[in-house]
């Protein structure tokens, strides 16, 4: 197999046997190949040239669904939970069809895989993410396991794992390979291959340079084959002086850790151990003042309460999700260069390109960058050297203390020595580091001092001279297993526990979609009492019929719209849709009876919106156009169209289908009953099928849900070809109201169409929402539009309301419903204590 991008040869042709039975190991330096060569195994690369093979089947179409339908299933480097999703529906999600039971079954089926794989301590109905990342890893390979693949493809599956995951998913690696699985295991931990590994194979540069036995060559031997010179593997030699104190923390308190007081000093590399998931990360965060630490924080002898202040003050965070916090993925390595400094660059706030190129290639030969060009995107450099630019991003802003979680994961042997001496460099120059790692070796060979902690406590200090992974790994275990045995975890648990703001979020978090639902109807409510408060006519039968008759196309069209926004599309030409479907039924429906004049109707918006959905989706899926673009464009096709065939509005349509879709049932038009009901239906099916779950995975994350086998390209195309074919359904319901083939009336629902699904709690993004919400969201916009007529307002009141409520919608469900108002209630309460706290004071004193 070979593959290229562009003139860069990211796989030369290479051929690799895997025999069942054995555990394969694949080893290379970043860039050497290897996570190209298993995406073409696991279908998500197409290669250039050669075959894959998987049980005596040809993988023909390369993609992910054929190739685990052969028999092979891949855990990637960058990993594939959909931390939005549960525990359980990843599990269902992630296995092929003819493997996995029916949804309704997917609680009690997925509770009994993760007991079979030694992770029964996970619910199934947790979400996933608030697993720890070595759960999340742990998880992904039980997954892969659970289908009892031919081949298993690990790539990077121990890098978030500490000493006990490791021993875990080395044992999940033999068995499966004692079942007669063949696994690949690609990793730049080499012990880990020696302790596994029955074949090892090595790439450089693209290039397959052969295959050789445990027993036939050691680590110094490999590591040479890999980097094609001798590489001394050794750590640079610690600080002779450590400085002053830059950040002070005294009774840091947070969710999972504390209280903690501790310093960080200049010239000092402080490492953070203990078992995953014992406080290490969130400390470390809130040394950055991240996520609203309890106690006192100072930098300098300045208080800092913010992750804006700590950042003033010179503190720098790096995250280890590179993909989603720590780089611009989308953006340029020139960019991502030069991003954090352009204060520094510009004058006036212009940055001439003669200082921007400069700047890149200083930062390119200082830390090292191995790239083809800094005009590239960032996903064209392997792992090694995104870290390497993600580090030198954060060291060009000169901070004076710096936060890494996990610096060297996912990183070969020659790109984690440049990182070490990076760091300590750093830190000869006056840079105060900590270092969150999994790696116990790492922290005893790299760092000055290492603090240790155990359910969020501090259990041991060890200098220097004191710490290696003996000494750090029995610091934390030592104390878990006296403490178990002596049963005096509760100063612990009161510390790690989750508090019970968290608690309420989490409850929240699961009913997200209901209690958007509550908020909206509660809006609802507020604004219908307000308006009878001014105008006593508001909350009669004719009042109300009025409102819910304005809200009735609009329901139909921001069904339409949400069919899309829930797999993270969007289609902006639905109101086109909605005017031709008007002017042609002015044509075609202008008499006859009830019904047939509805079936021909609802004939016509379906065939007219089923046309436009394949061209919209032909656009978008095929040629690669913007879905904002091709849709505007279509637009503007069918707006030239409806003139072309009403220039005026003419053309009476049927009086019999006019009345039909607007006769009253107590205060509720009658399609309205029905598509309310239909609502419910649709929600319930999204919620309770795996179909549903699909088209949820591909909004959440559709590269994710790609990798899992789910047909995302295909779900797409089918979700514009019905938000489509829904729209010109809606046209029918408008044709109904207007009565005239007036082409220009859907124009009005340009905008509101995408309002009242983000009022209802759909996301921009993909992945949220129900259609319920858009009947409410479309209520709550018809009254908008009523209001300024029923109190005696300005006709522009309409758009300031409609845009004033789309805006609060926007800002609440981006940060969600409880986070919100959580943060308001949160404050108003510690006000309350404090203030309680000042009068029990003064009334002591």
């Amino acid at each position: 197999m070979s593959k290229s991008y562009g003139v860069v040869k990211a796989l030369q042709p290479t051929t690799l046997d895997l025999a069942p039975g054995e555990v394969h190991a694949l080893v290379g330096e970043n860039g050497s190949g290897k996570s190209t060569f298993v995406g073409i195994v696991s279908g998500t690369v197409v290669p250039d040239t050669g075959s894959v093979e998987i049980a005596g089947n040809t993988c023909r179409r390369h993609t992910p669904w054929e190739s685990q339908r052969h028999g092979a299933l891949t855990v990637f480097q960058d990993g594939s939970v959909i931390p939005e999703l549960t525990v359980g529906q990843n599990l269902y999600l992630g296995t092929p069809a003819a493997k996995r039971p029916s949804y309704r079954e997917v609680g009690s089926w997925a509770a009994e895989r993760l007991d079979e794989f030694g992770l029964g301590r996970i619910s199934p109905k947790l979400a996933a993410e608030r697993l720890s990342a070595a759960d999340r890893q742990l998880l992904e390979i039980a997954r892969a396991m659970m289908a009892r693949p031919q081949v298993l493809l690990l790539d990077e599956a121990t890098s978030a794992l500490d000493a006990a995951g490791v021993d875990v998913a080395l044992e999940l690696m033999r068995k499966g390979a004692s079942e007669g699985c063949a696994v690949l295991f690609v990793t730049h931990r080499l012990s880990e291959v020696f302790r596994v590994a029955d074949r090892i194979s090595v790439l450089r540069d693209g290039q397959y340079r052969g295959t050789h036995d445990p027993a036939d060559i050691d680590q110094a031997g490999l590591v040479e084959l890999m980097a094609g010179r001798s590489v001394t593997v050794e750590f640079p030699a610690r600080a002779e002086q450590i400085g002053d104190v830059i950040l002070d923390a005294k009774g840091l308190t947070g969710e999972g850790y504390g209280p903690i007081d501790l310093q960080l000093r200049r010239g000092e590399i402080l490492g953070i151990a203990g078992a995953d998931g014992n406080g290490q990360l969130p400390l470390l965060g809130g040394l950055a003042a991240i996520a609203d630490p309890r106690g006192e924080l100072a930098v300098d002898g300045r208080l800092i309460k913010t992750f804006g202040q700590a950042w003033d003050a010179g503190v720098a965070y790096l995250s280890s999700d590179r993909r989603s916090e720590s780089l611009f993925q989308t953006l340029a390595i020139r960019e991502n260069l030069v991003v954090s400094v352009l204060g520094k660059l510009g004058r006036g706030g212009v940055v001439t390109s003669r200082r921007e190129d400069r700047q890149v290639s200083e930062s390119i030969d200082r830390y090292g960058v191995r790239l083809g060009s800094p005009e590239e995107p960032m996903t064209s450099l392997s792992g090694g050297n995104q870290q390497k630019v993600a580090l030198a991003k954060v060291l060009e802003t000169e901070p004076r203390a710096l936060l890494c979680d996990e610096p060297t994961q996912g990183v070969d042997v020659r790109s984690r020595l440049e990182i070490y001496r990076m760091l300590r460099e750093s830190a000869e120059k006056g840079l105060a580091v900590a270092i969150v790692s999994s790696d116990a070796a790492e922290l005893a060979g790299l760092c000055d001092r290492v603090i240790v902690l155990s359910r969020g406590q501090m259990v041991a200090q060890l200098s220097s001279y004191e710490a290696s992974e003996e000494s750090i790994v029995s610091a934390f275990t030592g104390h878990e297993s006296g403490r178990r045995q002596a049963g005096a975890a509760a100063a612990g648990d009161a510390t790690a526990r989750i508090s019970p703001w968290a608690r309420v979020r989490e409850a929240v978090h699961r009913h997200e979609d209901l209690a958007r639902l509550a908020l909206l109807a509660l809006i609802l409510v507020l604004l219908g009492a307000y308006t009878q408060s001014r105008s006593s006519t508001f909350l009669t039968v004719p009042g109300i019929y009025n409102v819910l008759l304005l809200a009735l196309p609009l329901a139909a069209v921001a069904a339409a719209e949400y069919v899309v926004m829930f797999i993270g599309g969007i289609d902006i030409s639905v109101a086109g849709t909605m005017g031709v479907t008007v002017g042609l039924l002015s044509f075609w429906v202008q008499s006859g009876s009830t019904v047939p004049a509805l079936i021909l109707a609802l004939l016509i918006g379906l065939g007219v919106g089923t046309l436009i959905g394949i061209g919209n989706s032909t656009l978008i899926e095929r040629l690669k156009i913007s879905p904002v673009i091709a849709t505007i464009a279509t637009l503007g096709i069918l707006q030239g169209v409806g003139l072309t065939l009403r220039p005026t509005a003419a053309g009476v349509i049927d009086l019999h289908l006019t009345e039909l879709l607007t006769k009253k049932l107590w205060v509720f038009p009658w399609p309205l009953v029905v598509i309310g009901v239909l609502f419910i239906i649709a929600d319930w099916l999204m919620r309770s099928t795996g179909t549903g779950l699909r088209l949820r995975a591909v909004g959440l994350n559709s590269q994710f849900a790609y990798r899992l086998g789910v047909n995302a390209p295909r779900l797409r195309q089918l979700s514009y070809v019905m938000c489509a074919a829904l729209a010109g359904v809606a046209g029918v319901i408008l044709a109904g109201q207007v009565g005239i083939g007036d082409s220009t009336v859907g124009n009005q629902y340009i905008l509101l169409a995408i309002a009242a699904p983000i009022l209802g709690g759909a996301s921009l993004l993909g992945g949220r929402g129900t259609f319920v919400g858009c009947g409410l969201g479309s209520v709550l916009l018809a009254l908008g539009l009523t209001l300024p007529t029923t109190l005696s307002l300005g006709e522009g009141w309409n758009y300031i309301l409609t845009g004033g409520l789309t805006l609060i919608a926007l800002t609440i469900y981006t940060q969600g419903v409880w986070t919100a108002v959580s943060l308001r209630a949160r404050s108003l309460v510690r006000w309350l204590s404090s203030l309680g706290g000042s009068r029990r004071a003064a009334s002591a004193g």
